[in-house]
């Protein structure tokens, strides 16, 4: 009996142990893991870079309101010609979903949403329509009214249309009147200060008057000024003004051609 009793004792000893191991076990806390490494976003893009696309949205679409408000009836003077007009950028793919959910103000999420209600309502070909009729319903109404000095042309670096001579034009001022389409026509002689050979071969220089006609080429913008100018080709008969006396055949009158510049009322 004392054998049974023994084994007896035994084993309800080890029931316990066993019992009070569970126990801790249940009572020990569970490892934390974090939710956000385990439950990606809906469409893969991180809070981080939702934030940078939408401040470089907001940074674009702002840029663009202001050109737009400067340039959107009228062209953009470029180097040679207009500049292609700027296109409106699009707001990120993700904005339209989490704009319906209310965000505190001055959040970036806060003015997203009020610049993506602008983006929506703003119909830009008809503002462009309105703009334009406009603007041609007041240049018919309105007299037209010109500017003396943008008729005034400089010129420069006009050389003989033989290319053999060795003449040509240094610097020259002349004036304009339309004619047709781009054409203009000298309204009076101008003034130029020549290069020309003499009769023992030495350059020498000399004044001359000069009349004809100029074609308007390309509009464009010289750096470091706003105002536009515009690039004109002409084609001028020359008289030399006195001077020493000049080769056979050129104080009779030559023919040059050249490049001139006018230029533009800011705005134009």
């Amino acid at each position: 009996m004392r054998v049974a009793e023994r084994i007896g004792v035994l084993i309800v000893c080890l029931l316990a142990g066993m019992g009070s191991a569970f126990a801790r076990q249940a009572d020990a806390p569970l490892a934390s893991r974090s939710l956000h490494a385990i439950v990606p976003a809906p469409d893969g893009i991180s809070p981080s870079e939702r934030l940078t696309s939408l401040a470089r949205w907001s940074r674009d679409y702002a840029e663009w309101q202001a050109w737009f408000q400067q340039w959107r009836n009228t062209r953009e003077p470029g180097w040679v010609g207009s500049r292609s007009r700027h296109p409106r950028p699009a707001p990120p793919s993700w904005l339209a979903g989490e704009c319906p959910v209310a965000a505190d103000e001055g959040t970036p999420l806060a003015d997203g949403c009020r610049l993506l209600a602008e983006w929506r309502t703003e119909d830009v070909a008809a503002t462009v329509a309105v703009a334009q009729t406009t603007t041609t319903r007041h240049q018919l109404e309105a007299p037209t009214r010109s500017v003396w000095w943008q008729h005034i042309h400089l010129d420069a670096l006009w050389p003989m249309t033989d290319g053999k001579s060795g003449v040509f034009g240094l610097l020259g001022v002349h004036a304009t009147i339309p004619v047709a389409g781009r054409v203009q026509m000298f309204i009076a002689p101008g003034a130029m200060l020549m290069r020309s050979p003499g009769i023992d071969g030495a350059e020498q220089w000399q004044p001359a008057t000069d009349w004809g006609f100029s074609y308007r080429m390309a509009t464009f913008v010289i750096p470091g000024m706003q105002r536009p100018s515009i690039l004109h080709l002409n084609l001028a008969k020359v008289w030399v003004l006195g001077g020493p006396p000049m080769p056979a055949g050129f104080d009779s009158g030559m023919y040059l051609a050249g490049f001139s510049l006018t230029f533009r009322k800011a705005g134009d």
